[in-house]
């Protein structure tokens, strides 16, 4: 086996030696008059395929019909627990080889995108045929090109070989490959590229300086002064709030509302139990306000607020188009628009069982329940708003007035589990202006604290205040 000597300078330049040349069994042939550099590909001691270059131009042929197979197979037979470096090239894994790590190459380069059906393209045929082998190796450092094509061949050894066995190596400015790196800075470089390779991200497994830091949680008071130390409105959470049946949640809903829209945030509510006009908008109006039902109709703030409910109320309804069915997919793609058109950061659901409650085939109510919470706490998260669902427990005994817990709420114990916030209205007696508001949950980490208050719906103001003996 001889090698050409300007195949040899050829090499030389690209900083691999006439003695790993010649280890790999690489030499100059003759094919149809032209004078190639041959790199055979060696699989359990037998040369089944030939990739030839052409040094003088960027051309490549490789033997007729003949398998592909990793560049540097048998390394994987080698009995390891040091990682095994992935090239996209045979010269970058001779760099990596005589840097003293066990390489490998691809030996045909990179697809110009990400493969769609990467499991079942012929393009990796290669490592089907290495996978028993492959299947052995603890650990691989996937060392591709720096550019698009190289990332896509990344992410396909990623899918095939599985992101938990997979680092991925980042390059010096100013460099592309590890041949680059080695020729521009030097073996220490090379080391130091594949000595810093870092795990490749597993989906929902993290280390902690994965995580931005966050600035201090910072909430909206509700409205409802003895409330003030105990809950707040905070972009991206989610709160229960529960009581049962005509008890005045919504009283409590439309303070807390008022009290939104007067701080200028825009408010994105639904009106499925109550008319959006007159007594949806006039509730709000006279908390806004604060004035008594009497003098209301006269009030000389009344058009300034019916203007900045207008500007910053933006209602979910079924009550113009009686055929209009709302599931929670279809109730969070309103919102969504409500948040990036409207500019609203709070969304009220008022009340859960309003929706149409669409479950997969064998899905129970649990599980459907639990899922359609999921879907809100992420939408909560990602869009940065505060999201408050009013949801009615299931019926008290008869005879029976103590105030319901979360778990009480109809369906599932995911209403507690996955609450942020958890608020309870309840009154002992509804012949008496006077009720308790509990915040039963606070989650770790937001402001806030569980506690009792006694409150009284105050005729004079139209809102909730604290109860005073």
């Amino acid at each position: 086996m001889v090698i050409h000597e300007k195949h040899q300078a050829w090499l030389e330049a690209r900083g691999i030696s006439g003695d790993l040349a010649a280890k790999f069994g690489l030499e100059t042939v003759i094919r149809d008059g032209v004078a190639w550099l041959s790199v055979p590909y060696v699989e359990n001691g037998k040369a089944i395929n030939h990739k030839y270059r052409m040094t003088s131009e960027k051309r490549h042929q490789m033997d007729t019909g003949a398998p592909l197979t990793l560049w540097n197979h048998d390394a994987l037979l080698e009995v390891s627990d040091r990682p095994l470096v992935i090239c996209e090239g045979e010269w970058d894994a001779m760099i990596a080889l005589a840097c003293g790590w066990r390489a490998v190459s691809v030996p045909n380069g990179a697809p110009p995108s990400e493969t769609a059906d990467v499991a079942n393209a012929k393009r990796y045929e290669y490592l089907w045929r290495a996978r028993d082998a492959l299947n052995r190796v603890k650990s691989f450092i996937l060392a591709t090109d720096g550019d698009d094509a190289g990332k896509s061949l990344r992410a396909d050894l990623v899918s095939l070989l599985g992101a938990d066995r997979c680092s991925f190596v980042e390059y010096p400015e100013a460099t592309k490959d590890l041949n680059d790196v080695f020729l521009k800075q030097g073996v220490e470089a090379v080391a130091t590229v594949l000595n810093k390779a870092k795990p490749y991200p597993v989906r929902g497994l993290y280390q902690m300086s994965d995580f931005p830091d966050v600035p201090e949680v910072r909430g909206l008071p509700v409205g409802i002064d003895c409330m003030a130390d105990k809950i707040e409105i905070v972009p991206g959470t989610v709160t229960i709030f529960t009581g049962y049946s005509n008890m005045g949640k919504s009283t409590v809903m439309n303070t807390i509302i008022a009290h939104a829209i007067d701080q200028g945030v825009t408010v994105c509510a639904a009106s499925f139990e109550t008319m959006p006009r007159p007594i949806l908008r006039d509730g709000i109006a006279k908390a806004m306000m604060g004035c008594d039902n009497y003098s209301f109709h006269n009030h000389p703030k009344r058009a300034a607020a019916y203007a900045q409910i207008e500007s910053h109320l933006k209602i979910i309804s079924n009550a113009i188009d009686d055929d209009l069915e709302f599931d929670i997919d279809s109730f969070l793609e309103l919102a969504r628009v409500a948040v990036v058109r409207d500019g609203a950061r709070i969304i009220v659901l008022d009340p859960w069982n309003e929706l149409e409650h669409k479950r997969r085939r064998e899905e129970t109510l649990t599980e459907y329940v639990g899922r359609a919470i999921r879907a809100v706490k992420r939408f909560a998260r990602l869009n940065n708003v505060s999201f408050w669902i009013v949801a009615h427990p299931t019926k008290p005994q008869k005879g029976v007035n103590q105030m319901p817990s979360l778990y009480d709420v109809s369906d599932s114990a995911n209403w507690s589990n996955k609450a942020d916030y958890g608020l309870v209205y309840h009154r002992k007696d509804k012949t008496i202006n006077e009720a308790e508001l509990a915040v039963v949950k606070v989650r770790m980490g937001l402001p806030g604290q569980c506690g009792v208050s006694t409150v009284k719906f105050d005729h004079r103001t139209n809102r909730i205040n604290e109860f005073l003996a």
